[in-house]
């Protein structure tokens, strides 16, 4: 079978139409036409539904669009370890990070790797695992370390968990909430909290801990992807964060923030684990990932929330 004519069927697929399709792959469009009517012949199998106003997918072409994607992605990957193996340490690696591992896990993955592995390019995109799982399923990235409760819900990815963190509310030092003898979701909400994407599952565990009030639409009023710019305004004002509370242990250890005093609960964690496509070998460059990742979870995991908790 002709890969070329894969590659042509799954440019129509993701630009729409056959004309966007054969401007992207630099045919005309009774060229591409012809692609895929050849590939039709040879399958024996209608593709695509030619009454439909835009490209529309049979079930044959459905079936036949899973398997050209599985097909584009090992070649890809193929030409990526022949690069490695060819250059020893050349090659690419693109992930896909979560707000909580990205706070946590990309300073030192990126230091890690200009040491180490130098010639390796590494290219990073961060923000709700949703969304990055789109972009894994689109192969501009190769790995994601996000929410391991969203990534468990995708049947086409293969997950690793890893190491749950305990999760809490903190604040700056000295805010008026640390001098309130009973804390409760009233009490919280009267102060703006900060938050990252929370997945539906979070949210709802939220609600169940502390009631009604606590639902994200009720709670959160400030929302921000970027953890770092959070802590800044949780430094800079009465603003309270909620999150695993490893995002803050330097700033607890110092003395610059504290864990807000609420009732304790073993749900009250963020678990996370790292993706790749189902149908994708481990390389050698995401080798160099997972193992760094696992290695620094645990030391995370193993640090328990640490800083200033009032009992």
């Amino acid at each position: 079978m002709d890969t070329q004519k894969l590659l042509h069927l799954l440019a129509v697929v993701e630009h729409g139409t056959f004309s966007e399709a054969a401007r992207a792959v630099h045919l005309t469009q009774p060229a591409l036409s012809r692609s895929i009517r050849a590939l039709e012949d040879e399958l024996k199998a209608p593709l695509f539904d030619r009454g439909a106003r835009r490209a529309t997918l049979t079930v044959f072409g459905e079936l036949v669009a899973e398997r050209a994607r599985r097909m584009r992605l090992e070649e890809r990957q193929l030409r990526r370890d022949l690069e490695l193996l060819r250059g020893g340490e050349e090659g690419s690696l693109a992930i896909g990070v979560a707000p909580a591992p990205a706070a946590l896990l990309l300073t030192p993955f990126l230091i890690h790797m200009a040491q180490a592995h130098p010639r390796i390019k590494v290219r990073t995109e961060t923000g709700a695992t949703s969304a990055l799982l789109e972009a894994l399923r689109n192969e501009t990235i190769d790995a994601i370390v996000g929410d391991a409760y969203v990534l468990r819900a995708a049947d086409d990815v293969d997950v690793e968990p890893l190491g749950e963190l305990r999760a809490g509310l903190v604040c700056r030092a000295g805010h008026p909430i640390l001098r309130k003898r009973r804390i409760d979701i009233d009490t919280v909400r009267a102060y703006p909290v900060a938050t990252t994407t929370l997945s539906t599952v979070v949210s709802r565990q939220l609600a169940e801990l502390w009631g009604p009030d606590a639902a994200p639409e009720r709670l959160f009023t400030l929302h921000c992807d970027n953890l770092d710019m959070l802590r800044s305004v949780t430094l800079a004002s009465d603003t309270l964060l909620f999150g695993v509370l490893s995002i803050t242990r330097q700033e607890r250890a110092a003395g610059l923030m504290a864990e807000v005093p609420m009732p304790p609960d073993a749900r009250r964690c963020g678990r996370y684990g790292m993706a790749r496509m189902a149908a994708r070998s481990l390389s050698p460059a995401l080798e160099v990932l997972y193992r760094f990742t696992r290695e620094h979870w645990k030391a995370l995991s193993s640090e328990a929330g640490g800083g200033n908790r009032r009992r």
